[in-house]
């Protein structure tokens, strides 16, 4: 430690405090990159579950004309309930999947809100810490030890 000839700062070279503060800023900036990494690949994941949710509506919708078109020219029953069983066995199936993309979601946040909270929890543990290394090297400053 070097003490300057004014005897005013006391600080060690190198301060300590510093360094500790650019660790600090540098590792809550990767969480922070971490919780924008995860938040782009969820809302990918929900954009593509979307465009397969919109592409499967638009095969129904078609499925659906058809069979209207054909209900017209009075479809025989053979033909009709086949289809409609797909169409309800689809609907079905559609149904789960909604169920359980709204799962992942609500999954998804959950897990955003224990980072975030796990991040405030541990800058506030570091700030404390770092705080208290102050006032101790304050303490032994004053008091000569």
């Amino acid at each position: 430690m070097s003490v300057p000839d004014d005897d005013k700062d006391i600080r060690p070279r190198p301060d300590p405090t510093v360094l500790t503060t650019a660790a600090l800023e540098r590792e809550i900036r990767h969480l922070k990159e971490l919780i924008d990494k995860d938040r782009e690949a969820s809302a990918k994941a929900i954009d593509v579950a979307l465009h397969e949710m919109n592409r499967r509506l638009s095969e129904l919708n078609e499925l659906r004309s058809a069979v209207e078109a054909d209900r017209s020219q009075f479809v025989r029953g053979d033909v009709y309930h086949p289809a409609h069983e797909e169409m309800r066995r689809q609907r079905i199936a559609d149904r789960e999947i909604l169920v359980v993309m709204q799962s992942d979601i609500k999954t998804n946040a959950t897990e955003l809100a224990e980072m975030k909270s796990s991040l405030l929890w541990l800058s506030r543990l570091v700030v404390g810490a770092v705080i208290l290394a102050i006032i101790a090297f304050g303490f032994r400053a004053m008091t000569g030890r």
